[in-house]
């Protein structure tokens, strides 16, 4: 049958394929701007998979991961067990790659290499995406951190190879995914993909139902078995049942062949995607572990031999929409249902009760007297690392005893004893106080500053000051700085020029503003959702001088060796000096380190700093001696590549941090 022909009556399938795939490029090339930057893994089923098998074992979430891709996940084994491997089919976007690397095979009139199913070599080629499974999981629940983004090739071409990858993997697997299906039919999906070798033993659901059943009956009887354990048991089980037994019987639909109407013309086969031998198969189910219920050899059927349906007396048109709308009706289920509700990050608890080494537990704190504490808005809980970092925080309050994270809605409940510790203490000691930069005074126009107190809520983490700072210098006024300080309302110090005169309710828009204008570096607008709470104004204020201020908001950089300083001796030692208002930015201190580790390498230089001079302006100070020249050093520091030591064993060359367009001036030390 014309392949025309094909497409026009299995239409669904080509719509969702080639739909999603659109999609999927319009998503990650921002054709459609987007407020957040595209995430290759936001709906992915086999992330939400690794996920939720980290929860259960560990009680946490891989680092990015939320309920959505869990239910996903979830959307997924529901769609496998119930009807077939409908994701494979309708939505992957390396299954659809394959369609399109097959097809493109054979209008070039290029021989295919066939694998026959049931073969030797295709039941060893199979062993290997379990292989994998096993790999990934064990990685993944170990690290919490999501394995896969290693070698997953649809994440390395989608992120353009920039993104959490190991660079060979990703090459190796693109070359598979490519050059195998370009010669093999679906030779990912059939021999390497671990989200196939999932969905396949999911076909079984009953002996995986089982084999899960004898793990947690172990479990309650006391038999400490690891969960890798289970997790081999399951890779184990399903490759066998796939080359022994891949004949699943207990799905609700299946591909439907009628053997009256079949002419044996081998049509079906041939068009199969899996090369199904479709023709053994007697009146009734193609009970296959490899049939997705794609359509394609019920579309290339001239006789209508071929129906999908729940049995073979099926025989409403309708039947073959049934698989398409399926898919799209759980994937909008998995989407609606994660949105719902978050699985939290990391859930810990400590200090409630001890085990001794006979297996006596001795309760240390009464679970019931404990209470929570939520703090929302802590921008910087945003992963499963930063998660641990707070855990490793709040640890050390006495009379905390457990931490929930939610990195989408960047909160925390935090477990703690009432009779040890209160809520605002806790707060206090995870609290760090902050200051930013919002404009640099001149201090030769203004020797003094004028400071006004503003109490406000909803702003304990650390990036919060930075933001409000930002929205205040969005306004033109002269507001030259933000301090914070602990407190219950929080306590902010705006440093401003002493011509301003800012009213209460002024401060009250600017806090609670929803939404940040950010500027971005090249163009464009990165917008971020404020939820700021203000409280008060003090009344009057203070005065700072200029030059105080201007010393408490630059963060300076001081590095030189002793044994330089010795090996100078007597000798006349020089300061070379470059003035530069920019040298403010945090950009440039976190680069110092770089530039000092360049010049150590070169006798002569006794130090590097970053500080503010007599005048207060930010300048890069190189401390010297003979026989180092400021000539020299003017050279060294505008090399177009520096040379800098991370190990003994590991020095690189590396483009230079800086650019230096004046050279600086030279004054004895």
């Amino acid at each position: 049958m014309p392949r025309k022909s094909i497409i026009k009556k299995n239409w669904p399938k080509y719509l969702l394929q080639w739909g999603v795939l659109a999609a999927i490029i319009i998503f990650l090339t921002g054709i459609i701007p987007s407020k957040e930057a595209p995430d290759p893994e936001t709906y992915c089923p086999l992330g939400g998979l690794q996920a939720l098998a980290t929860y259960l074992a560990q009680g946490s979430l891989p680092c990015s991961m939320s309920s959505v891709q869990v239910m996903m996940g979830i959307a997924l084994v529901a769609a496998v067990v119930l009807f077939s491997k409908l994701f494979c089919a309708y939505i992957c976007p390396v299954g659809t790659i394959q369609d399109l690397l097959g097809k493109a095979r054979r209008a070039m009139r290029i021989k295919g290499i066939k694998v026959r199913n049931g073969s030797v070599l295709d039941k060893v080629l199979r062993i290997v995406k379990y292989a994998l499974v096993f790999w990934i999981f064990y990685m993944t629940v170990t690290a919490s951190e999501l394995f896969c983004k290693n070698l997953d090739p649809y994440y390395a071409v989608a992120t353009g190879f920039q993104g959490e990858i190991t660079l060979w993997m990703s090459l190796v697997t693109v070359g598979l995914v490519v050059v195998g299906s370009f010669f093999i039919d679906m030779f990912w999906c059939r021999y390497l993909c671990p989200l196939g070798a999932i969905s396949n033993t999911l076909k079984f659901w009953v002996w995986i139902g089982v084999l899960f059943g004898v793990y947690y009956v172990a479990d309650v009887l006391g038999a400490d078995i690891p969960w890798a354990v289970l997790l081999g048991g399951f890779c184990i089980v399903g490759y066998l049942l796939e080359i022994l037994h891949s004949k699943p019987k207990l799905q609700v639909m299946y591909m439907m062949k009628d053997n009256v109407a079949c002419t044996k013309c081998g049509l079906c086969t041939k068009t199969c995607p899996f090369h199904i031998d479709i023709m053994s198969y007697r009146n009734g189910r193609i009970e296959s572990v490899d049939c997705t219920l794609c359509g394609e050899c019920a579309a290339a059927c001239s006789a209508n031999a071929l129906k999908v349906g729940v049995s073979r007396n099926d025989q409403a048109e309708f039947w073959k929409y049934v698989p398409a709308v399926l898919t799209v009706a759980l994937i909008a289920a998995g989407m609606w249902l994660g949105g719902k509700f978050e699985l939290p990050t990391i859930d810990m608890k400590w200090g409630i009760e001890s085990v001794a080494e006979d297996g006596t537990v001795t309760q240390l704190v009464d679970p019931e007297t404990l209470q929570t504490l939520s703090i929302e808005g802590l921008r910087s809980v945003k992963c499963y690392g930063s998660s641990m970092t707070f855990k490793a925080q709040v640890e050390k309050v006495p009379g905390v005893h457990g931490v929930r994270t939610y990195v989408n809605r960047h909160s925390v409940e935090i477990l703690y004893d009432p009779a040890k510790t209160t809520a605002e203490k806790i707060q206090e000691a995870i609290y760090t106080p902050s200051k930013f930069r919002v404009n640099s005074p001149d201090p030769k126009a203004v020797d003094s500053l004028k400071v006004v107190t503003i109490r406000t809520e909803k702003m304990y983490d650390k990036l919060d000051i930075n933001y409000l700072g930002m929205q205040m210098r969005l306004t033109g006024k002269k507001i030259y700085g933000l301090e914070s300080e602990f407190s219950c309302p929080l306590t902010v110090r705006v440093i401003m020029d002493p011509s301003e005169d800012l009213s209460e309710d002024w401060f009250e828009e600017i806090v609670e503003m929803d939404v940040l204008q950010m500027p971005v570096h090249g163009g464009g607008v990165n917008e971020i959702e404020l939820d700021y709470e203000f409280i008060d104004m003090e009344d009057g204020y203070s005065m700072i001088s200029t030059a105080d201020h201007l010393k408490s908001m630059f963060s300076s950089f001081n590095v030189q060796w002793k044994s330089r300083i010795e090996a100078a001796g007597n000798k006349q030692q020089y300061i070379y000096e470059i003035v530069d208002k920019n040298y403010e930015k945090p950009i440039i201190l976190r680069n110092m380190p770089y530039l000092s580790n360049h010049l150590s390498k070169h006798e002569g230089v006794i130090g590097v700093y970053l500080v503010l001079n007599d005048d207060l302006q930010p300048c890069i100070r190189i401390r010297y001696a003979d026989p180092m020249t400021s000539d020299r050093l003017w050279e060294l520091m505008t090399m177009d590549t520096w040379t800098i030591t991370y190990k003994a064993d590991d020095v690189r060359q590396e483009g230079a941090k800086f650019t230096f367009k004046t050279p600086g001036k030279v004054y004895k030390y």
